[in-house]
């Protein structure tokens, strides 16, 4: 889930070198369980962290952040809106306090620049894209400061490659905005800087890595792209049920139909072990995959059943899962001969108005019935 949250456009992952710190590996231990769904394991690690290493610069936003991606495996969307925002009034202070304690050391810097671009998460969930992007820009403007004068500190792309793309994307109004702030405006230039993140980080680039797979599958339509990056996810954090999402959508979308049985066999298997509220967000979304799956087999009629099952189970905080499946609704209600129908799930893909490609395609199909290539 907390990937489904980054992936466009909100969390400012910064990371730091290996060992520079005292406390560096003990953060580690907490960063990778907690991608690696040890929640209770995570907390109690960085909690312990935090006591034992107040000056360390990254554990008290990493904290918070593990924090939130714990409650979304729990609790109700609101709820973890209200995890975030306690998490981060405690953990602002100690990173102004930081900052003049260690004037010269830029990394405490890009923390709290990441601490205030954080609040501006509940703004993505909500859709308030304004709201969004100047609460945001509060924590980027101070973490771009960083990054010209330290070009060495790879882990500062990725939050300028967030804004970067997502202003690359919007209207007018948000790309004057963000011009109007320095930053340029393009989806090519934010996703250099991500992918540059991605392959140039100690840490970061799981962030990035995350964040370039959703972006390649379902905004730019590149699924080889998507695939070894998915992989590397998906080897490096086997039980991150998220990250077997996103490799087996690169599986399916690459044709690969041997793997991606076998990996719906293994995520069937695992998915008895997810938390409630984890199963009422990924079963849909497996759902979803199972769906597209079949459709490509030609199964039709298990295709149908597995997507209304996502349609009508629908719990994701975002909604772009949900718009691929009124998308693959469409389609089969065309290959059924059955243009009528398909356009009304069309017309609901596009009520969306997301920023998936699913918007463009559905535009098209609306007009030229879908036809099995």
């Amino acid at each position: 889930m907390y990937r489904s949250v980054i992936c466009l456009l909100c969390v400012l992952g910064i990371s730091w070198s290996a060992d520079v710190y005292p406390g560096d590996s003990e953060v580690r231990k907490g960063v990778h369980a907690f991608y690696n769904y040890e929640f209770d394991r995570s907390i109690e690690i960085l909690t312990q962290a935090r006591q034992t290493y107040p000056d360390h610069p990254g554990i008290h936003f990493i904290w918070a952040s593990s924090k939130y991606y714990c409650s979304q495996g729990l609790d109700p969307v609101l709820a973890t809106y209200d995890t975030l925002k306690k998490s981060l009034d405690k953990i602002q202070p100690v990173y102004e306090s930081l900052v003049k304690k260690y004037p010269n050391d830029p990394v405490y810097q890009l923390y709290l620049g990441s601490t205030k671009g954080l609040r501006a998460r509940t703004n993505l969930g909500k859709k308030e894209w304004l709201a969004l992007l100047v609460q945001a820009y509060r924590g980027f403007s101070i973490i771009e400061d960083v990054a010209y004068k330290n070009p060495k500190l790879m882990d500062a792309q990725l939050p300028i490659g967030i804004v970067e793309y997502y202003a690359g994307m919007s209207n007018i109004v948000i790309r004057w905005a963000v011009e109007l702030f320095g930053l340029n405006a393009s989806k090519i230039s934010g996703l250099a800087r991500i992918l540059k993140a991605a392959n140039h980080s100690e840490w970061a680039w799981i962030e990035a890595t995350g964040i370039m797979s959703f972006l390649y599958l379902w905004v730019e339509n590149e699924p080889d792209l998507a695939l070894p990056l998915t992989k590397k996810l998906v080897e490096k954090f086997p039980r991150n049920f998220y990250f077997n999402l996103l490799y087996l959508e690169s599986l399916v979308r690459t044709d690969q139909s041997s793997a991606a049985q076998d990996l719906i066999g293994a995520l069937e298997i695992r998915q008895e072990s997810l938390t409630p509220r984890q199963q009422n967000w990924y079963d849909p979304y497996f759902d979803y995959e199972k769906a597209l799956f079949s459709f490509n087999e030609g199964e039709l009629e298990l295709s149908l059943n597995l997507v209304n099952r996502t349609i009508m189970n629908y719990t994701g905080e975002l909604d772009i899962i949900l718009g691929f499946a009124y998308l693959l609704k469409g389609k089969i209600m065309d290959t059924s001969g059955n243009h009528e129908n398909a356009t009304t799930f069309y017309t609901k893909c596009l009520e969306l108005d997301n920023f998936s490609y699913a918007i463009k395609e559905a535009k098209h199909l609306l007009i030229a019935p879908y036809k099995i290539p």
